[in-house]
């Protein structure tokens, strides 16, 4: 059943663009629309960031483009009255962070609001740690997206879940925002392999689980990046049914 579910939303994340949807261009220096969907063919616009723009239906298959380690597609699109084709791996369907949004929490004042009060549940044990005490925060918003919170003794997470959003599209989020650098940099590719890189006093292991489909490799499902240095610090971005998930941890 859940692979079922993975696999719709794979599907409707390849072809939701033959149907009429509103996104937003997400690359800083500008969308190319072209004439076809081919790299070189004729720029007829540059959508400025922050734009929206409108897919149009269309039967025909989508041709793939693979950009910056993002396994995209050309998207029909409609923007300041003329039809083109984009890459779909630059655009997002909420608008994009504004200057000087540079958390999740900052991103998530800036597209939605807090669907009321947030809940905290503490925890207090001494088994728990030294101090004793644990702090949970939920904090929902009213498109849906959430943010949660824990905090303990030498140790914190941040969990947010992003309705509609894919894992390429959070790997972009995370990458314009720049709030965990020292994991994903604005200049990092979208990891399609394992990897490990040694850096001072510690290292950076990079997996990625692939969906198998006939046993064979498939979409990205999720990443996880784990950091030893100084303190272990571990990030992770998967899907969770239509919604994404990005989880950050840190404690010593």
């Amino acid at each position: 059943m859940k692979k079922n579910i993975l696999l719709l939303a794979a599907l409707f994340f390849c072809s939701n663009a033959f149907s009429q949807y509103t996104y937003y261009a997400a690359a800083k220096a500008g969308l190319s629309m072209r004439e076809q969907p081919n790299a070189n063919a004729k720029v007829l616009e540059k959508i400025a960031y922050g734009e929206k723009l409108l897919t149009v239906a269309d039967n025909d298959p989508q041709a793939a483009i693979a950009t910056e380690g993002f396994a995209g597609y050309w998207w029909k699109v409609k923007y300041n009255n003329k039809t083109g084709y984009v890459v779909n791996s630059y655009v997002l369907p909420l608008a994009p962070p504004k200057a000087g949004i540079k958390t999740l929490p900052d991103y998530f004042a800036q597209v939605s609001v807090k669907n009321g009060s947030p809940l905290i549940i503490k925890k207090s044990d001494a088994a728990l740690n030294e101090m004793g005490e644990a702090t949970l925060t939920k904090q929902l918003y009213k498109n849906g997206m959430e943010w949660h919170k824990a905090q303990g003794y030498e140790f914190g997470s941040d969990l947010y879940m992003l309705p509609d959003f894919t894992i390429e599209q959070c790997f972009l989020l995370v990458r314009l925002i720049g709030q965990y650098s020292g994991l994903i940099s604005d200049k990092d590719a979208f990891p399609s392999k394992n990897t490990t890189v040694k850096n001072d006093g510690g290292e950076k292991i990079t997996e990625i689980e692939r969906e198998k489909y006939d046993s064979k490799p498939g979409p990205v499902k999720k990443i996880k990046i784990t950091s030893t240095q100084g303190a272990l610090t571990e990030f992770e971005i998967f899907m969770l049914d239509t919604q994404a998930v990005i989880f950050w941890s840190s404690g010593v």
